[in-house]
């Protein structure tokens, strides 16, 4: 049986598997997605906690999360590269059970040496699937829904970001951190089938530049702005967590933190990827000065439930700011989308890297978790004004007839 997408530019693919052959390819890797992306965030606002239980400073538990951006940092071109020559189907599937592997190291780890281990081969797996699933997006799209395409595969991470840290929440109430790590790298594997098929294996693409597109005003924009945002949340969400384990609140409230802003930021994702098809520009702005605001709000509501409140108004801004930067930054990407998707990419990891680190210093030297939150602000606002000065030229989309 074969399916085919509307506006799919892809060849149609050939579905495998009786159980779910029914489902469109392009549809189960939107699933696959999604339910990649809850599955890691099961794990991940769990690390800081879990760090912290082996009494940990404020410096090794920004280390023990950043360290996943050191290897991320260092495939994701090189993915990025395989992507656009080699099948995507395979890479996603190398890319799950790497994740799984990685958690069951977890799962046996009983220091900081074993979670960084962790961190560092999760973050091989992540290298490979992020260019791969966004790639796959920008070549189902022409001019005219490029951001929309976008727009949905950010709306199966935003959900994925919703219910994740939730039920990572739940889990740890009930079995604990280590069972839950188990628990995740089994679910991993659950969702290869979703994955597999016999797509084609595309051959080197001729013409053209690899590097065609990244020295372009929006890419360049959008990269520096995702690291100040990126930098911004990974600081706030690790010692936030932080903070609310030392004020004696469980593991249920910083899920449910982290669910509230990806749960808003959902409504706001095909609505920002519309708009995102012809006014990107306007879309990445307004979404850096939401999330400042937000991040201020964070510092004056900083205990829940009120807490709860501005991190809402976060996932609003997050989901009109990625849609937005990402079409900004890959619109002319259709013959080299994997490798620039991985270069874009890698922006998430060096401010994923770098926010811990910048935040666990600076509460380390200044003594105060609330003072240290400043920096979250003055970041996207950073971000903000160079949007502004740079100016990306608005794309000029064909209508059609």
């Amino acid at each position: 049986m074969y399916w085919r997408v509307k506006d799919h530019s892809l060849k149609t693919l050939p579905l495998s598997h009786e159980g779910i052959k029914v489902i469109p390819y392009f549809w189960r890797l939107n699933i696959a997605t999604l339910l990649f992306v809850a599955i890691v965030q099961v794990v991940v606002p769990l690390i800081p906690r879990y760090v912290l239980t082996m009494n940990s400073s404020p410096t090794i538990i920004g280390l023990a999360v950043s360290s996943i951006s050191v290897t991320a940092l260092l495939f994701r071109p090189i993915f990025g590269f395989l992507c656009d020559r080699t099948s995507k189907s395979r890479l996603m599937i190398s890319s799950t059970i790497l994740a799984s592997f990685a958690y069951a190291v977890l799962f046996f780890s009983r220091d900081i040496i074993g979670v960084v281990i962790s961190r560092l081969i999760e973050g091989i797996a992540l290298a490979a699937f992020v260019p791969t699933s966004i790639a796959s997006a920008v070549e189902c799209a022409n001019e005219q829904n490029l951001g929309e395409m976008l727009g949905w595969r950010s709306l199966m991470v935003g959900l994925g970001y919703s219910f994740g840290p939730a039920i990572g929440g739940f889990l740890s109430s009930i079995f604990g951190y280590v069972s839950t790590f188990g628990i995740a790298s089994v679910l991993l594997l659950m969702i290869i089938p979703l994955i597999k098929t016999k797509d084609f294996v595309k051959p080197p693409k001729k013409g053209g530049s690899l590097f065609k597109g990244i020295l372009e005003r929006g890419f360049i924009s959008s990269f520096i702005s995702t690291v100040m945002y990126a930098a911004a949340w990974m600081g706030m969400l690790t010692f936030i967590s932080a903070y609310l384990k030392l004020m004696g609140y469980g593991d249920m409230e910083i899920g449910l933190f982290v669910s509230f802003q990806a749960g808003f930021s959902l409504i706001f994702r095909i609505f920002a990827g519309k708009l995102s098809n012809t006014r990107p520009d306007v879309t990445t702005y307004l979404g850096l000065i939401v999330m400042t605001f937000s991040f201020i709000m964070m510092i004056l509501f900083i205990m829940p439930p009120y807490l709860f409140i501005p991190s809402a108004i976060f996932g609003v801004g997050t989901g009109l700011f990625i849609p937005g930067s990402q079409t900004l930054a890959l619109r002319h990407a259709k013959k080299n989308s994997g490798f620039l998707s991985g270069i874009l990419s890698m922006s998430v990891e060096f401010g994923n890297m770098a926010g811990p680190i910048m935040f666990g210093l600076l509460i380390q030297s200044i003594g105060s978790y609330l003072e240290a939150f400043i920096l979250a602000p003055l970041l996207t606002f950073a971000a903000f004004i160079l949007m502004i000065l740079a100016y990306p030229p608005i794309p000029k989309f064909k209508t059609q007839k």
